[in-house]
């Protein structure tokens, strides 16, 4: 039987074998014939009953740079794929229930048909299962609120024994849960809570950066929804900040048929020479002096600037999946301008390096307990590397990847777990108040370690068990 991979999956042969690999191309995740599509609960709880000794992960769609997912290294495991489990369950009029195999960007469309939207500002790809972006601690933007694991209210989940539970925001054990690196069970549906759409106005304006180390924290704690992105080798700051539109701004956008309102036909063209340079540098560095990959576009979008009208999802969905090297590191907030300030430094040290800005998102605190925003407003700190179409990347990379996380760590800062990171770097029982609960409750649950693969192995210093 042939099987069907969505298009940000690629296949390789390595050695006799047909491989199925991560979105950017970078780690094997599992011979093809490892792959298992079960088509109901009842087909997953078999294997787990049936094959007790069998090791198996979970696959969203395979955007984490790291082997978080991959079975390659064990070929007698199994990589579950749920895009079986996809779809709308229930709804009422404070939440909706869905299958976590569902795309986000599907629930997000839905929602706005409903006249609804999440209590919690998107992440910027769409094509996320809603289960892997909960099990990694996706977030957005905005003090208000934190990751998209706090809109949970409910989830059904099947533990490695195949009994299947339910788990409500006021069981003890539902921060473990909603961002469980899927070592605690499988996410099968996900309840969320939900409020009435609200139509918002995106403000978009250039600055630099000694504005940006001054009034960023304010700016974060006045305005719904802040992003910025600091091209640190100019010392320009692009921002957005979102905020609920006017009644006059809404008459409009519906008027125009619910499609996103440019509000004036005058463009902000300050940062166009800018992005001239940025392309033709990445242009250099992914081999593409054409510039037709996908990653143009994601620097493209500050040309001609002009404030917006539409739904969140409109504004802020608007992530472009070009395969990359994405780091992302959350510093308390408190010591934001500390960050900056020795990313500014490194960036003095290292001219021409960069050919993406740094990205800025600052979130309020997380319920979840291996969330780098547990109990404490942060700061997220994103920098990335576009790769080439033949899969390399420019030399130094890696290198320059963990330099920076070196950096940010002994601030307090901890990685996004879907992205890469350099594990020694951080002290995770140290700076994770919740992380020995973690191991506690995956032991009593997975004993025989039945939902671990090599890299959460040694993410948690675990020895092998044996299923």
């Amino acid at each position: 039987m042939t099987v069907h991979f969505q298009a940000f999956h690629s296949i390789k042969a390595l050695g006799e074998s047909q491989v199925l690999l991560n979105w950017s191309g970078t780690n094997p995740l599992a011979r093809l014939e490892q792959v298992f599509r079960p088509r109901s609960e009842h087909e997953l709880q078999q294997l787990l009953q049936q094959e007790p000794g069998r090791r198996l992960r979970l696959i969203g769609s395979s955007l984490s740079y790291e082997p978080i997912h991959s079975v390659y290294q064990d070929p007698t495991a199994l990589l579950v794929d749920l895009c079986h489990f996809t779809g709308r369950v229930a709804c009422d009029a404070q939440s909706v229930t869905y299958r976590a195999g569902t795309q986000v960007d599907t629930l997000y469309a839905e929602l706005v048909a409903m006249g609804r939207m999440l209590p919690a500002s998107p992440g910027v790809i769409g094509i996320q299962t809603l289960g892997g972006a909960l099990s990694t601690g996706t977030h957005g933007q905005g003090l208000g609120q934190s990751s998209l694991c706090e809109a949970v209210l409910g989830l059904r989940v099947m533990l490695a024994s195949g009994e299947v539970i339910g788990l409500e925001r006021d069981d003890p054990r539902f921060g473990a849960f909603v961002m469980g690196l899927g070592c605690l069970g499988i996410l099968l549906e996900v309840r969320l809570a939900t409020v009435p759409n609200r139509i918002m106005r995106c403000t978009k304006f250039t600055t630099d950066y000694a504005w940006l180390r001054e009034h960023n924290e304010r700016v974060n704690r006045e305005h719904a929804f802040v992003k910025s992105w600091w091209f640190a080798w100019t010392g320009e700051c692009h921002l957005w900040v979102v905020d609920p539109a006017s009644q006059e701004e809404t008459a409009r956008y519906h008027a125009n048929g619910d499609a996103v309102l440019e509000l004036s036909a005058e463009r902000d063209e300050r940062m166009n020479a800018t992005i001239e340079r940025t392309l033709s540098k990445m242009a250099r560095d992914t081999k593409d002096e054409q510039q037709a990959g996908e990653h143009f576009e994601t620097v493209r979008r500050f040309k001609d600037a002009s404030d917006l009208v539409g739904n969140v999802y409109q504004i802020l969905c608007k992530g472009i999946p070009a395969p990359q090297i994405n780091c992302e590191v959350a510093v308390p907030l408190e010591r934001m301008n500390e960050a900056l300030a020795l990313l500014e430094q490194w960036q003095q040290a290292n001219p021409g390096v960069l050919h993406y800005p740094f990205i800025l998102r600052c979130c309020g605190p997380s319920t979840a307990w291996l969330s780098p925003a547990h109990g404490r407003a942060v700061c997220w700190i994103g920098f990335l590397v576009y790769l080439a179409a033949d899969g390399s990347f420019v030399g130094g990379s890696l290198e320059q990847m963990r330099e920076l996380q070196r950096l940010l760590a002994p601030l307090g800062g901890l990685p996004h777990f879907g992205k890469h990171l350099a594990t020694d770097l951080y002290d995770f029982p140290r700076q994770l108040p919740r992380w020995h609960d973690f191991l506690a409750l995956r032991c009593e649950l997975d004993p025989h370690g039945r939902f671990l693969n090599r890299w959460t192995r040694d993410l948690f210093q675990l020895g092998e068990e044996t299923p």
